[in-house]
């Protein structure tokens, strides 16, 4: 501690505030950090207190300055202060006082702020709990990522245009909460004749549920049914023929999900539509069946009528769906594969069959005179055919179909083989129905890549991952098309038109949401390539400039750098260049460095030659203040090449550490006389604390002991600011028990008091009634030195004596009754209460009088607390009162005595 500050005290306890603030928001001292909570409570001045409360930055004294704090402007800045708080990070333990802090909140922006951005779930729900407006409720049940309070926000908006907007905004974000916010809406508008989001909810589930039914979806089935039952249920009285609708696909999902034992029903002359579908299927089935038999005369008949069959099965559907679609192209593909096998056999020659010519697995030959190069080709293409089709290569199977036939039809017509036409008709019939299973595979994949289009989160991705899943759909949907687009064909897109369009619009409007990032970024781009420009230009005349300074440079040097590492922040064909001007810059700002190291270095090395001259200085004194002199002005030369630097820095300080080893070992020992103080002083305040931890009937005589350890413990200088603050506290902890001990003593007194002034006043009702007075009991003993209670007893005892003539005591009573009065009446003046119309005068004659002796003795003002307890000894000394006017005179006089106790507080 300072002189000064030993003379005048610190600067935080000074008298002017305008010091005291200017300490608080710049004092450094320990003692100082540790009286900042007391200066934020106690100070006089809230100006002060303000300052203290920044200076802590501490979520408890704010808490407490909240609750506590008189100052509106404080109150305010802690309103602040706990909502930012609250809003930018969870509460570990605070969390009960953060709750009772938003209580007392009445500001309706900062409620609001709570509800929308508090890091606590419980913050947010006690905020929103204290919110009416249905839209604010709406927009909080879009943002909450709590599910909980989700739910409960949505019980409490009631408004029918809220619910249709904030369904509209997460028809895409949040498919849960937009199928809650329908169903609270149907359930609204069921009231007012209105059917729009029911209508919508029942389509919804009945689409969902026909698609289960079509087994487009991979899953639990049976959950998935069951879901959507429970979703119907909660509908408001659905439309009777969507019910019929969604009744009738459940269903059918039910049985598929639980099949019974398959009985042949007998085939009535009437076929329904959904045995038609099922004989559909059947057919198909005999078709493949046929196809995976040998080839036979027999054949065509069967398959015409097969071929009847289904056209006539067909015609019965009515309203196909998407199965008997898909029953059709695979039926269609197996009876083209099998006509073209018949017409193969028909133009077989009559003489060898195709059984016969290849039962050893070989082609059959030409005439001697056929180009054995184009059989040769014609074999291996029918051959790699045959293979890929087996493998299901499409592709290499349609581009081997394409060389045979073009080699077959190279050949002569009389060297053309009889059974290849079949074999390509064949071939050609299996590679149509892979095709066209491949076409009708890829169109589901192609309706899967539009609903992953839609599944994109676009409010919950960031943008670039927005673009780059949209890039990866698109990549995928052109794989699909290649995998279709076989070699020669003029077409490049296999994709119907339609499924097409619906593609492109889906990925414009997520792309459409991403736009306004891409802008602002390349917008954001176009500023950072500004903003690189114009430094450029500035560190282009640094690096120009021979006077700069090396620190000016280095950091120069450094900004470059840096800006080579945020090269992405810029447009990307900007990059390029834009790091080749960077290298160029710290190319030169290096040469210019070395030139100024070169420079800091030589200057260096003179100072080491001067340190060196110290070991002959005789004076130990003189030499470290010439080595501190040396040390200024080496950190003033600057830093140079960090290895040439370290290196001469060692140089530097082998003279000059043995001169500060000594002073070291000086400060050591001032170190080990602090210590040994220190523990002086923590035994002192253990004695404190073991003193004012002593029974209580020995406090009393403490006050010796105390005051000298007291006396002892300031006697060491400087003293530490935490067994300052240790000794302190057992100080006032004494200070506080001999307080309750006093206040403990007082209480038995006024409790032996009341006893003796209610019994006094019970004594003289009784005698006023001229009823007998009782005899006294049960009296409380007064203690020696008590007068006042001395006297009430005394008092007491006089008129319990019916000897004495009740006449007498009564005009004693009638006298002590005015004395209560004019006691009330100075009260009540001393408070500021209104005093009853039948006392007004007689409180003016005492106002006038009080004033006049004022101003005719020149006496000062006295204390309230002192004319308080004046009165108070005036009344009990006034003691016993007419019994009429007694309780009115002591309610009047409790009521003042109420308002003088807070004043004097």
């Amino acid at each position: 501690m300072s002189l000064k500050e030993r003379l005048f005290g610190p600067a935080w306890e000074s008298k002017d505030p305008a010091v005291r603030i200017q300490s608080v928001n710049t004092g450094m001292e320990q003692q100082l950090f540790a009286s900042l909570p007391e200066i934020a409570r106690k100070d006089a001045d809230a100006s002060v207190r303000l300052a203290a409360l920044r200076r802590l930055n501490d979520e408890s004294a704010w808490l407490q300055a909240r609750l506590n704090e008189t100052d509106e402007a404080i109150r305010s800045h802690a309103d602040q202060y706990l909502l930012r708080r609250a809003c930018a990070e969870p509460a570990a333990d605070g969390l009960e006082h953060r709750l009772g802090w938003q209580k007392t909140l009445t500001d309706a922006d900062s409620i609001r702020r709570l509800a929308r951005e508090g890091a606590d779930a419980p913050i947010r729900r006690a905020a929103l709990a204290r919110i009416e407006s249905p839209g604010f409720l709406g927009d909080c049940y879009v943002a909450e990522t709590d599910e909980e309070i989700a739910t409960e926000l949505l019980e409490r908006i009631d408004q029918v245009s809220t619910l249709k907007r904030i369904s509209s905004a997460l028809r895409k974000r949040h498919k849960h909460r937009h199928q809650a916010v329908m169903h609270r809406l149907a359930r609204l508008e069921g009231d007012t004749g209105s059917h729009d989001a029911r209508d919508e909810l029942t389509q919804h589930l009945i689409d969902k549920l026909e698609q289960l039914a079509r087994g487009e979806f991979s899953g639990d089935r049976l959950a998935q049914a069951d879901h959507l039952q429970n979703q119907w249920n909660e509908l408001p009285d659905p439309d009777p023929a969507a019910a019929r609708r969604f009744e009738g696909a459940m269903k059918i999902v039910r049985s598929a999900l639980k099949p019974k034992p398959k009985v042949a029903p007998a085939v009535p002359e009437k076929v329904v539509v959904a045995e038609a579908r099922s004989e559909l299927t059947l057919l198909t089935e005999k078709a493949r069946n046929m196809a995976a038999q040998p080839a036979s005369d027999e054949t065509d008949a069967a398959l015409n009528a097969l071929m009847s069959d289904f056209d006539r099965a067909w015609n019965a559907t009515g309203s196909p769906s998407q199965a008997d679609l898909d029953a059709r192209i695979h039926f269609s593909a197996l009876a083209g594969e099998l006509q073209a096998r018949q017409q193969a056999l028909r133009n077989r020659p009559p003489t060898r069959t195709k059984t016969e010519s290849d039962a050893d697995g070989s082609r059959p030959e030409p005439a001697a005179t056929a180009d054995p190069q184009l059989i040769e080709a014609l074999n291996q293409a029918l051959q790699t055919a045959e293979q890929s089709l087996e493998a299901g290569h499409i592709s290499d199977a349609a581009s081997a179909v394409d060389k045979a036939r073009s080699a077959f039809d190279r050949l002569a017509k009389k060297h053309q083989p009889r059974a290849v036409p079949g074999e390509l008709a064949r071939m050609a019939g299996k590679l149509k129905e892979m095709r066209d299973w491949q076409h009708w595979s890829n169109n589901k994949l192609r309706e899967r890549l539009i609903e992953r289009v839609g599944e994109i989160d676009v409010a919950g991705l960031h943008p670039d991952a927005v673009t780059a899943r949209l890039k990866e759909l698109r990549e995928r949907w052109k794989e699909l098309d290649q995998q279709e687009v076989m070699p020669g064909d003029k077409r490049q897109f296999s994709a119907p038109q339609g499924q097409w369009r619906r593609f492109q619009k889906a990925c414009n409007e997520v792309f459409e949401s991403a736009r306004p990032f891409l802008e602002k970024r390349s917008e954001v781009r176009d500023q950072s390539l500004q903003e690189l420009k114009d430094f450029l230009v500035d560190a282009r005349q640094v690096a120009d400039d021979a006077e700069a300074s090396s620190d000016k440079l280095i950091r120069y040097q450094r900004a470059a750098r840096q800006a080579i590492r945020n090269l992405d922040t810029l447009p990307p064909k900007a990059r390029g260049k834009m790091a080749s001007t960077l290298r160029g810059l710290m190319d030169d700002i290096s040469a210019a460095l070395d030139k100024h190291f070169d420079a800091i270095e030589s200057e260096k090395r003179r100072l080491i030659a001067e340190a060196c001259k110290l070991a002959h200085e005789k004076d130990r004194a003189v030499a470290i203040d010439r080595a501190k002199s040396l040390q200024a002005e080496w950190k003033k030369a600057g830093h140079s090449r960090r290895k040439v630097d370290d290196k001469l820095w060692r140089e530097f300080r082998e003279p000059i550490d043995p001169l500060f080893e000594e002073l070291k070992k000086a400060r050591d020992e001032h170190k080990q006389a602090e210590k040994a103080q220190t523990e002086e002083l923590k035994a002192l305040c253990a004695r404190a604390e073991e003193l004012v931890d002593s029974e209580t009937d020995e406090l009393e005589s403490l006050a010796g002991p105390l005051t000298g350890l007291e006396r002892e413990f300031n006697g060491f200088s400087p003293i530490p600011p935490g067994l300052r603050k240790r000794f302190d506290q057992a100080t006032a902890r004494y200070r506080k028990r001999m307080d309750d001990l006093r206040q403990q003593r007082e209480q038995q007194k006024r409790a032996h008091l009341d006893k003796l002034i209610e019994t006094l006043q019970d004594t003289w009702k009784q005698r006023a009634a001229g009823k007998p007075v009782e005899p006294l009991q049960d009296l409380p003993q007064v203690p020696d030195g008590d007068a006042l209670g001395q006297s009430l007893l005394e008092r007491l005892q006089r008129f319990a004596d019916s000897e004495i003539d009740t006449g007498q005591l009564t005009a004693e009573v009638q006298a002590l009754t005015g004395d209560a009065r004019q006691v009330v009446i100075e009260m009540e003046c001393l408070a500021g209460v209104e005093t009853p119309e039948e006392d007004r005068r007689q409180r003016m004659d005492y106002q006038i009088n009080r004033l006049s002796h004022r101003l005719a003795d020149g006496a000062p003002r006295p204390d309230l607390g002192s004319e308080r307890t004046g009165l108070q000894q005036r009344w009990l000394e006034s003691l016993p009162h007419q019994p009429d006017q007694h309780g009115k005179l002591k309610k009047r006089f409790e009521a003042a005595e109420k308002i003088l106790k807070q004043m004097t507080a």
